[in-house]
């Protein structure tokens, strides 16, 4: 009885504990959504008529998610999500500034920015569900993942409408992407704890 209790105790802790690369995880995908809003607002104040940037709303809601999910473990934030355009990441630090310094130039370099972060995103995201155990950080991964592919092809249909070519035309070969547009996926996810709607900037 006593083996069985303490195997369950091992099961409870191994189910929800996040391992070390898990909360490493979780405080860099807290700031790259995090960027990813900071980038979209501030280059939808730049270029107000164009509704793809609204898609800031959306990344506010992915990294109030990411940040319940590490204040349920209790893994303080890395840096406040009210304050735009600062990370404690250097390598985030420097990739936001060299894409709104790419934004500034013009709406089709704006509208590139947003590819780009979006590939990264899954780019990144799929690199941490290969290592990922614990079942909500895997479900959380899996709903930010689906939102970049909405988010991918939003700006990839803006970018072609603009100037009737998309990134496969008009970028490296990296950014030239076919992902499945997955529509209402979030509906899926709202029963966890960490799913925090539309919410305002943190």
């Amino acid at each position: 009885m006593k083996m069985k209790f303490l195997a369950f105790i091992l099961l409870a802790v191994n189910l929800f504990a996040l391992t070390p690369q898990e909360k490493n995880a979780l405080e860099y995908m807290y700031q790259e959504e995090k960027l990813a809003r900071d980038v979209y607002y501030e280059l939808g104040k730049l270029y107000p008529n164009v509704r793809v940037f609204n898609i800031y709303r959306s990344e506010t809601m992915h990294e109030n998610s990411v940040a319940n999910v590490l204040n349920h473990y209790g893994v303080p934030l890395p840096v406040r999500g009210d304050m735009v355009g600062e990370f404690a990441n250097p390598e985030l630090q420097e990739l936001y500034n060299e894409l709104m310094a790419k934004g500034k130039k013009s709406l089709k370099d704006a509208l590139e920015v947003g590819i780009m972060v979006e590939v990264t995103d899954v780019e990144d995201l799929d690199k941490y569900l290969n290592s990922a155990t614990s079942p909500d950080v895997i479900a959380l991964f899996k709903f930010l993942r689906a939102g970049s592919y909405n988010h991918y092809n939003g700006f990839n249909r803006t970018l072609m409408a603009v100037t009737g070519k998309g990134a496969c035309q008009l970028m490296d070969s990296r950014w030239c992407k076919n992902y499945p547009f997955q529509r209402g996926v979030g509906r899926y996810y709202r029963n966890y704890y960490w799913f925090a709607g539309s919410g305002m900037m943190r």
